[in-house]
């Protein structure tokens, strides 16, 4: 069969097991004579796929990590061109209603819409009301489902004006049976900031003519593998939706990324003020808070992680006694070597807050040794070969283990850092434009890299992730505030005190939440760490020693004729990619990397700080918390 032909080791062994596995949102579809061996054919009529092949249901297993709850599939003909669809579902929202399983096949208005959707639609409710006060819209709901909404949508605006509408972190596919012209319509689209993902590509058989047949779309590239010419993938970026007629369309276009010279600060009737941006974000929490299962939230210990807690934790209370009757504590979960900053922060975090009687605290602690073994089905998962993005991945995947045996949601402090001025890099920049322009530039980059982790680690065990940061109310608000007030001082830096980098967040959060609960000191002002240095401030070299054995100095020269695209610099660099290229050969184009090795390296001023291989001084993130340590 076409699917089990061309998997690969690691998804053959996912398929395998699908049937133990907890599962969680994903998607595939496909127009056309996809799901078949035979050649195509755009001929009117083709045959409905047979019902007995089982070439769609295989692909949907390879997800089966992502969800469900419940795996549906649909298949079907319209006019000259035949569609499929499947999907995994994590019932989070009406998880007992089996009409709430994707893909959805609605009539609407006389309209005939099928859907597979991944994500979360917090707006579903207000939404769906809108549609009825404000567009006479009168068909009736057949779930709870909040991303049934999105086909109401479609169906009455169209989807272009649909996405608009969309609060939420989402990837959709929708087939349009079109009476007027007698073929599918497709729509794919993508939220703003790239949450969920989603791929496309065309198979081998597909024509060149432009026409909208041969295309398959999936939440992950491993259910692309075999189906599609690995040459034609292609990554919806955030923000964007596509038509086979128009192609990609950009249709989030905020001024503050799209315009460089914004700049509403200037404007003397341009007023934000700190209690604006505060209750901007604890409603961004409260919006995440949307979940008919159990959740909880990653305690990294850095200060992101802690304002989320600060914010969540009286919400949850009242929450919990308004909803259930009771006082039971929060799940929380932080993952770290014996010791590191991450840990013991997170540790007086949680004492800060009320301690046991409040917050569930599970630790997931590691040793270098137990992991290694662990980043080839880590590199398979997050299907990518950026090294630091793997070397965060590799904590990642443990704290999301650990997390999914207790909760099916959790909240991330993700997406501060690229608001607020957050990477320690920014001690470099010279002026309020310049750090202003390098948010809008690691903004951009968040669904390749931050979001890119986030989701796939946590989607590997199950595990769905909000990010309140991201919200895209609360990032207009953000960006709208004077960079003068983000400049960083680099004296600061160093002594662990006012002025470093986000310093416009720690004071915002500086005082006590609702129930009079503080982020102690040496929290709310410790360095910025990524996830792969706060976990221990060695592990990356640990980790970098070890890779270094198992490549050779042959490999490396030859590295530039083994891999053209994207040329490994390093060994770390090449030992990932060797991983890569066995599960996803062909599809070295659709990695995004950070231009120069690094996140810092792109800015548009030169920092000493960084190099391809990590932070130079990691005794800048240890703390006061930490047994042993003297800092300033």
């Amino acid at each position: 069969m076409l699917v089990a032909k061309q998997l690969s080791s690691l998804a053959r062994k996912a398929a395998a097991s699908s049937q133990v596995k907890r599962q969680l949102c994903g998607l595939v579809a496909a127009v056309d004579d996809v799901w078949n061996s035979t050649p195509n054919v755009h001929a009117s009529g083709p045959p409905i796929l047979s019902e007995t092949s089982t070439a769609l249901a295989d692909a949907s297993r390879i997800l089966y990590h992502r969800g469900p709850d419940g795996t549906q599939t649909s298949r079907g003909v319209y006019g000259p061109q035949r569609w499929s669809m499947g999907h995994t579902r994590l019932a989070i929202v009406d998880p007992s209603n089996r009409q709430a399983d994707m893909p959805f096949n609605l009539t609407l208005e006389g309209k005939k819409i099928h859907l597979a959707a991944n994500g979360e639609i917090y707006n579903h409710n207000s939404l769906y009301s809108d549609l009825q006060k404000k567009h006479g819209w009168n068909e009736k709901r057949i779930s709870g489902s909040d991303c049934e909404v999105i086909g109401h949508a479609y169906a009455k605006l169209g989807g272009p004006a649909a996405v608009q509408q969309l609060d939420g972190m989402f990837a959709f596919v929708i087939f349009e049976e079109c009476e007027e012209t007698g073929k599918l319509k497709t729509f794919a689209a993508r939220d703003p900031v790239g949450i969920k993902p989603l791929y496309y590509g065309r198979t081998h058989a597909a024509s060149d003519d432009g026409d909208a047949y041969g295309y398959v779309f999936s939440s992950e590239l491993k259910a692309l593998v075999g189906h599609v010419d690995p040459a034609t993938v292609v990554a919806l970026p955030p923000g964007h939706y596509w038509t086979p007629e128009e192609g990609m369309v950009r249709y989030y276009e905020p001024d503050w990324l799209m315009k460089d010279d914004y700049a509403p600060w200037e404007d003397a009737d341009h007023n934000v003020t700190d209690d604006d941006i505060r209750e901007a974000f604890r409603k961004a929490v409260q919006k995440r808070m949307m979940a008919d299962v159990d959740y909880g939230f990653f305690l990294s210990g850095g200060v992101d992680s802690c304002i989320v807690a600060h914010d969540l934790l009286p919400l949850y209370k009242e929450e919990r006694l308004r909803v259930f009757g009771d006082d039971r504590p929060i799940p929380t979960f932080t993952v770290g070597m014996e010791n590191s900053p991450d840990v013991m922060a997170a540790k007086g975090m949680v004492e800060n807050l009320g301690g046991s009687k409040v917050i569930d605290h599970k630790i997931r602690s590691f040793t270098p040794d137990e992991v290694f073994d662990l980043i080839p089905k880590i590199v398979y998962h997050m299907e990518t070969y950026e090294a630091e993005l793997i070397r965060s991945a590799i904590p990642n995947w443990l704290l999301a283990e650990r997390a999914a045996q207790d909760v099916k949601m959790v909240l991330t402090g993700e997406g501060a850092d690229e608001l607020f001025a957050g990477y320690l890099y920014f001690a470099d920049a010279e002026t309020p434009r310049q750090v202003q322009n390098e948010l809008r530039r690691i903004y951009g980059m968040l669904g390749n890299i931050n979001l890119h982790r986030t989701d796939r680690m946590t989607m590997a065990h199950g595990l769905e992730a909000r990010v309140p940061f991201l919200d895209t109310e609360f990032t207009k608000l953000a960006m709208s505030v004077d960079p003068a007030r983000k400049i960083v001082d680099k004296e600061a830096v160093r002594t662990n005190s006012r002025g470093r980098e986000k310093t416009l967040l720690r004071e915002l959060f500086e005082g006590p939440n609702s129930e009079g609960h503080v982020i102690p000191q040496p929290v709310l002002w410790r360095a910025k760490a990524m996830q792969c240095e706060g976990v221990g401030e060695d592990w990356v070299s640990i980790l970098q020693r070890r890779i270094a054995t198992l490549v050779s100095d042959a490999e490396m020269d030859e590295a530039h004729l083994t891999y053209p695209v994207n040329t490994p610099h390093t060994k770390e660099e090449l030992y990932y990619r060797r991983i890569y290229d066995e599960n996803f050969h062909g599809m070295e184009h659709v990695v995004k990397l950070w231009e120069g090795g690094g996140r810092a390296m792109g800015a548009a001023w030169k920092s000493e700080m960084y190099t391809r291989e990590g932070l130079k001084d990691v005794n800048l993130l240890s703390h006061a918390l930490q047994d042993g340590k003297e800092v300033a």
